[in-house]
């Protein structure tokens, strides 16, 4: 892969992002978020994927907002614009850097499964590994980069514990969790994170 990323190499100097809009408390969005209780094992996965997939198109109304909707497409070109980018490599850089280094991590309940679309991680600079994951697919569909996910299971009786984004097809790994804080690993672009003795992956088309 390093002959696909040649402009990310060189460069160690970490990008300066433009501020990327946000709602007003004067004028709230009122995009939604889904918390859940998930089902047992892989079902339980499958019912994640599914509505984080929806979330990226903008398929789960009344009002969740997609790659499509401007607030996104706005966010996504804002973030891409005066970085020097010059292919779709830096592309998927810049925005993997964004939602790795600007949207905080945070842990959702156990047992619960917390699902909110792209604006919402964008307007709340917060998001688990599932909502960072929409939030990036949703910027890589904004800028004609389609995605999947991928979700890491430590055995086949549990559901998924972890989930990552990965451009289609698998060429490019992209997990914005991996942020160096807290004693997480920090991650560059096309790094993966283990498997668990045991565990398996679950690739998840979006589109």
């Amino acid at each position: 892969m390093d002959a696909f990323f040649p402009a990310i190499k060189a460069s160690n100097a970490p990008p300066i992002y433009p501020t990327v809009e946000t709602v007003s408390a004067s004028a709230p969005s009122n995009i939604t978020r889904t918390d859940y209780v998930m089902a047992d094992g892989e079902q339980g996965t499958y019912q994640a994927l599914r509505l984080m997939a929806d979330a990226v198109r903008g398929d789960c109304g009344p009002d969740y907002s997609g790659y499509l909707d401007d607030f996104n497409y706005r966010a996504a070109n804002q973030i891409v614009s005066g970085l020097g980018i010059r292919g779709a490599h830096d592309v998927i850089a810049a925005l993997f850097r964004f939602v790795r280094d600007q949207i905080a991590y945070v842990n959702h309940p156990m047992n619960l499964q917390v699902v909110q679309d792209c604006r919402r991680t964008l307007e709340l600079r917060t998001g688990d590994c599932v909502s960072k994951s929409v939030c990036l697919a949703t910027l890589l569909a904004a800028q004609g980069i389609p995605s999947r996910f991928v979700a890491q299971h430590p055995n086949h009786d549990q559901s998924f514990s972890h989930v990552y984004v990965e451009t289609s097809e698998g060429q490019v790994a992209l997990d914005s969790i991996a942020d160096g804080k807290e004693g997480r690993p920090l991650f560059s672009v096309n790094q993966r994170p283990l498997l668990p003795n045991g565990g398996f992956e679950m690739p998840w088309k979006i589109f």
